[in-house]
């Protein structure tokens, strides 16, 4: 099927099952409804799409579960969820969704720290968008392999993969869309620029992370484009001539708001890593107590929730804060 061609009914969620459904997801991102009280209406749409034997309703249920569970970290129930979605959507031959599912999949990997199945998935995702001409899939697997890259440490590569990102990304028409898009490809261009020393770029984008977010209005975005400002000013230590008035100088406040941003929408892994990430940040200024003692929290909660590789990285920067301490 081409990304011209009409999917017959039975591929495609029923209009209003698509609807109620969306409409449950983007009351709780943009902070309107409780988490618990979204996954119990998602839960029944799931139970009530398997028992009427709509396959596509199941499947689109079982992905919006995934990815609910995804930002709260229960990564083996996103991981259950997106597994389903894909088998269902694969059931009814809807390539474009089973794709979406994938993505999704290789993002919960990548959270687990299983960076090589992560990144397969990305780029079966990327390789299966291109057959499809689906510009705006191609943007997010890209998008998602530049942060994996990220998390890897491999600096240049992850510039390099972010800035085709966003090449693509202005291909999209739907501006909301791009601008959700936008919202974590900047932030992750940020924190690559400043690992590759551009911090010039690296405000540019923590800027433009910003400007995503607020023409986008959900509280998960502004926490990334939030973090980044945060990361940047602690390693520009003033703000830049270009800083929009009202913005302070102080890399704590962009740390509080974007904690509150992810708290808001029960993003626990996020939040996680903004108070990694506002500890090393703490540490650069001399203040290694407090940094250390935001990692040993930051560590909790990644083995809580599964999130290997990152409470392994946050065990490792709180000895290198130790160590250096009082020195």
């Amino acid at each position: 099927m081409t990304a011209t061609e009409t999917a017959p009914v039975t591929q495609e969620p029923t209009p209003e099952f698509n609807q109620r459904s969306s409409d449950i997801f983007d009351r709780w991102e943009r902070g309107e409804l409780p988490f618990r009280d979204a996954l119990q209406q998602l839960e029944a749409m799931s139970y009530e799409a398997q028992y009427n034997g709509t396959v596509a309703n199941h499947g689109r249920a079982e992905l919006l579960l995934g990815v609910m569970q995804g930002y709260r970290a229960h990564l083996d129930s996103s991981i259950q969820h997106f597994e389903r979605a894909r088998a269902l959507f694969e059931q009814v031959g809807n390539r474009r969704r089973a794709i979406g599912a994938i993505l999704n999949l290789g993002e919960s990997h990548r959270m687990k720290g299983n960076f090589p199945r992560a990144r397969q998935l990305f780029r079966a995702a990327y390789d299966a968008a291109v057959s499809l001409s689906e510009i705006e899939t191609q943007a997010i697997a890209v998008c998602n392999e530049g942060i994996l890259l990220l998390g890897m440490e491999h600096f240049d590569s992850a510039r390099t993969t972010l800035e085709k990102a966003r090449e693509l990304a202005s291909k999209i028409d739907d501006e909301h869309r791009r601008d959700e898009i936008n919202c974590e490809i900047y932030a992750g261009l940020a924190a690559a620029y400043l690992k590759t020393r551009q911090p010039d770029k690296a405000w540019e984008s923590a800027l433009a992370a910003y400007d995503s977010a607020k023409r986008a209005g959900e509280p998960l975005l502004m926490g990334f484009a939030q973090r980044a400002i945060g990361e940047t000013l602690t390693r520009t230590e003033t703000l830049p001539a270009n800083a929009p008035k009202g913005f302070d100088d102080d890399p704590d406040e962009y740390y509080r708001a974007s904690t509150e941003a992810f708290q808001a929408v029960k993003a626990e892994g996020e939040v996680a890593r903004t108070m990694y990430s506002h500890a090393m940040s703490l540490a650069v200024r001399g203040r290694s107590m407090m940094a250390a003692r935001k990692l040993q929290q930051a560590m909790i909660i990644f083995t809580r929730l599964g999130m290997a590789d990152d409470a392994a990285k946050a065990a490792h920067a709180q000895m290198d804060v130790l160590a250096n301490t009082g020195r």
